[in-house]
């Protein structure tokens, strides 16, 4: 997936800023960028990135998907304040903007 911003190589596990420096991911915000771009402006529930990240027992841990989402963006977005990418939508889940 390649944006203005930044190119995500889901094979190698890895993204690049456009400036061509690498941005370093832990497991469970890869696995929520991945989730994302596999669904381009699709609304993601916030109940099925916790299953996926976390697994079944993760319940309604809001409160970490809600970190995971701000490590995420502080990387790839230029703007982390305004993602462009990386969206929320207030009670609802996320959404890939391209």
């Amino acid at each position: 997936m390649t944006t203005d911003e930044f190119t995500a190589d889901r094979v190698a596990k890895k993204v690049q800023r456009r400036d061509g420096t690498d941005v370093r991911l832990t497991p469970a915000p890869w696995h929520l960028l991945e989730l994302l771009i596999r669904n381009p402006g699709r609304l993601i529930s916030r109940r099925r990135p916790l299953e996926e990240v976390r697994g079944h027992f993760a319940g309604n841990r809001t409160d970490y998907l809600r970190v995971c989402m701000v490590q995420l963006r502080r990387n790839p977005e230029a703007e982390p304040p305004r993602p462009r990418h990386l969206i929320t939508e207030p009670g609802m889940g996320y959404r890939f903007g391209e």
